[in-house]
């Protein structure tokens, strides 16, 4: 398995990023498939219940999203410190996803409908949205699964195995949401069995592998697996996830709001939320991979004490960053038209979400720099940063704003409370990546820097 500890660090996370970039790319090229062909079989009332259903969606696995990444920087310290095989830890995480999973079908059953009141989403909407949301969460244990076998192979480093599970899991969504939902008509609770039935069948085939590797003989001096190590293990997961699984609580819940703020403006505005919503995930996948490729970088010399690659490859990343955001923002800003015209008819949707292109992607500079440096904090298990600038920029700033302005400007004034919201959030990490350079702190190579032990706690 790939070793991030030596060779060249731009090659090093560029060769990490870049095939999760493109795995992701497919995972959100099935997103827009899924919006296609639920806009075109079940028409905009599905596509308002997708954009209804994705907040309880994403608040149902925030938990479980922040305990799997938090495994990822636990498994990339171990990985660097040369316990790479160390079982404690994938006991404790297949645990973690066990444990929730049931309990993500259970609050899905009792709370979707409760939920889908308080945002003001009514009749056929909430119920195709009820539907979607209770049948995918029935079979969440599959989707966890691979999220838990992908996490593993990322910490380690193994990025090429992890990419192929994950094609293979979009190649056959994209497949089953055309068959469940086109030729066989289930509707909406086809778009979610076909997230159940293609994480399920690719979450075997990793689960197979990693077990077959576990079986190998131990190295002399190993420690035992214990009962004991494992939940000292589980403890780590959950200190260093807890601010991660609170972080993504908090934007579950703030899309959910965000929801409410825009259901008063009609259907068509709803389900231009959702189509902008898939453009939003589409085009940060690229930082959002950059950003866990330097977390693992991170993580990985971390756990080895070499505080000096993780400054250089924090450099590299920024301006990598820089680079990719300019061609981006300037692809959205030229494509604007076709773009919206591909996802709906309606001459209402296509306006919003081309307006919403116009304004926010100048500034998209701002979400991408916060997030790559977020890699970096959450490498170190500095993880309670990336919760802050979240709080302050999405519950402090962008909500209220997009309320106030909203009511002041219609759906313009929401749109500019997102810019707004970018650029506090960028604000405030530039100011927390600051304080934690110059602090005073030794790292193992003796040289001033962040650093964190391989346990998880950080070196001051």
């Amino acid at each position: 398995m790939p070793d991030l500890t030596r060779g060249p660090v731009l090659t090093g996370i560029v060769g990490t990023a870049a095939p999760l970039a493109l795995a992701n790319l497919l995972q959100q090229g099935y997103l827009l498939v899924d919006s296609a062909v639920v806009g075109r079989y079940v028409g905009v009332t599905g596509l308002a219940a997708l954009g209804a259903a994705q907040p309880l969606y994403s608040i149902l696995t925030s938990l479980f999203t922040g305990v799997s990444g938090a495994f990822t920087v636990r498994l990339g310290h171990l990985a660097g410190a040369g316990r790479r095989d160390d079982p404690s830890a994938l006991l404790a995480l297949a645990a973690c996803t066990a444990v929730w999973s049931a309990l993500c079908a259970a609050v899905a059953v009792l709370a979707a409908a409760p939920l889908l009141a308080l945002t003001g989403v009514t009749g056929e909407v909430a119920a195709e949205a009820r539907t979607f949301v209770v049948t995918l969460c029935s079979g969440m244990v599959a989707v966890y699964a691979l999220g838990a076998v992908c996490a593993v192979l990322t910490g380690r480093g193994d990025v090429r195995r992890a990419t192929a599970l994950m094609i293979a899991a979009s190649v056959l969504n994209a497949v089953f949401a055309w068959l469940f939902v086109g030729p066989w008509r289930l509707g909406m609770a086809g778009a979610a069995l076909a997230v159940v039935a293609s994480n399920a069948l690719t979450a075997v085939v990793g689960l197979t592998r990693l077990v077959r590797e576990q079986r190998r003989p131990r190295p002399a001096g190993a420690a035992a697996v214990t009962a004991a190590a494992v939940r000292a293990e589980v403890r780590r997961g959950l200190r260093i996830g807890a601010p991660m699984a609170v972080q993504y609580l908090l934007i579950g819940v703030g899309v959910l709001v965000l929801v409410w703020i825009i259901t008063p403006f009609g259907e068509e505005a709803l389900a231009a939320l959702t189509v902008v919503a898939r453009l939003e995930l589409l085009t940060s996948v690229l930082f959002l991979n950059l950003s866990g490729a330097l977390m693992v970088f991170t993580a990985q010399n971390t756990g080895a004490g070499r505080a000096a690659r993780v400054r250089e490859g924090v450099r590299h990343s920024v301006w990598l960053g820089v680079a990719l955001t300019a061609v981006v923002s300037l692809l959205l800003l030229v494509g604007r038209g076709p773009i919206a015209a591909l996802f709906s008819g309606s001459p209402e949707t296509r306006l919003v979400t081309e307006r919403y292109i116009l304004i926010t992607a100048p500034f998209f500079l701002c979400y991408t720099l916060t997030v790559v440096l977020h890699g970096w904090f959450n490498g170190i298990a500095r993880t309670v940063v990336p919760l802050i600038c979240t709080v302050a920029s999405l519950g402090v700033v962008r909500l209220p704003l997009s309320y106030a302005l909203g009511h002041a400007w219609g759906v313009d004034g929401i749109m500019w409370a997102t810019v707004i919201g970018w650029v506090v959030g960028l604000g405030y990490t530039l100011l927390a990546t600051r304080h934690a350079v110059t602090a005073p702190r030794a790292g193992p190579d003796g040289e001033a820097g962040p650093v964190a032990r391989p346990d998880g706690r950080a070196v001051r």
